[in-house]
């Protein structure tokens, strides 16, 4: 399955990876929804998850410094 979406993973397991997520970048149990929609958006792929969410830290980070935001 190339891309994952075409055999969905039980609900139960693709929210465990939802949760290792939460745990591996230390978010706050409210961020649960946004962590769906990235690895949803992923293809049930948590690396291609992690990678996006540490390219968008690094993004936002970068744009704080530029503007002097933190």
């Amino acid at each position: 399955h190339p891309n994952g979406v075409n055999i969905p993973l039980a609900q139960d397991v693709f929210l465990e990876h939802c949760q290792k997520l939460l745990e591996k970048f230390r978010y706050p149990w409210e961020m649960m929804p946004l962590m769906y929609v990235i690895l949803k958006d992923a293809g049930a792929d948590i690396e291609e998850a992690s990678r996006r969410i540490e390219e968008g830290q690094h993004v936002v980070n970068e744009y704080s410094r530029q503007h002097n935001l933190n």
